[in-house]
C-alpha cells in the first residue's frame, strides 16, 4: 500500500469516526431535549394543580366546573373569565404537547401526562373550547376532540 492510500485510507477512518461523534452528540442532545420538555411539561401540571390548591376561589370555582358542571351563564362575569383562562392555558398545554409529538421531540406517550379525565368534557371546557377552539392547529382541533370524545363517562 502506497503512502498515498495510507493517508486516503486514514482520511476515510477520520471522516467516518468524525460522522459517528456527531450522530452520538445529536442522540444525546436529543435525549436532552425531550427530558427537559417532559420536565417543563410536569412543572406546568404542577403549577396549574398549585394555582388551584393555594387559591380557594379558584379551588371553588374548580369544584363548580368538575362537580356541579355548571354552566358560564351561572357564574358572575368574573368567575367565568377565571375558568374560561384556566381552561384555556390547560388547552394551550395540551396543544404544546401535541406540535412536540409532531415534530417528535416527544413520545406520543407524553399524552398520558395531560390527565384528561373528564375535565374538557365539562360544560365550561366545552363551551371555552367552542369559543377559542378555532385558534388552535388544525391538526390539533381533529386530535384534541377525538381524545375527548372518546374518554369513558
Amino acid at each position: 500500500m502506497g503512502k498515498r492510500q495510507i493517508i486516503e485510507l486514514t482520511g476515510l477512518i477520520s471522516v467516518v469516526a468524525s460522522l459517528a461523534f456527531v450522530g452520538f452528540e445529536i442522540r444525546q442532545n436529543t435525549s436532552a431535549v425531550r427530558s427537559a420538555t417532559n420536565i417543563a411539561i410536569s412543572n406546568q401540571v404542577m403549577e396549574l394543580s398549585r394555582d388551584v390548591a393555594n387559591d380557594e376561589r379558584l379551588s371553588r370555582l374548580i369544584h363548580l366546573m368538575l362537580v356541579e358542571n355548571v354552566r358560564g351563564e351561572e357564574l358572575n362575569p368574573e368567575d367565568y373569565v377565571s375558568l374560561w383562562m384556566y381552561v384555556n392555558a390547560g388547552l394551550r398545554r395540551i396543544e404544546n404537547i401535541f406540535l412536540q409529538v409532531q415534530d417528535g421531540i416527544l413520545d406520543p406517550s407524553a399524552f398520558d401526562q395531560i390527565a384528561m379525565s373528564n375535565f374538557y368534557r365539562t360544560n365550561i371546557a366545552r363551551e371555552t373550547w367552542d369559543m377559542v377552539g378555532q385558534y388552535f392547529d388544525k391538526d390539533f382541533i381533529i386530535h384534541f376532540e377525538a381524545i375527548r370524545d372518546s374518554l369513558p363517562q
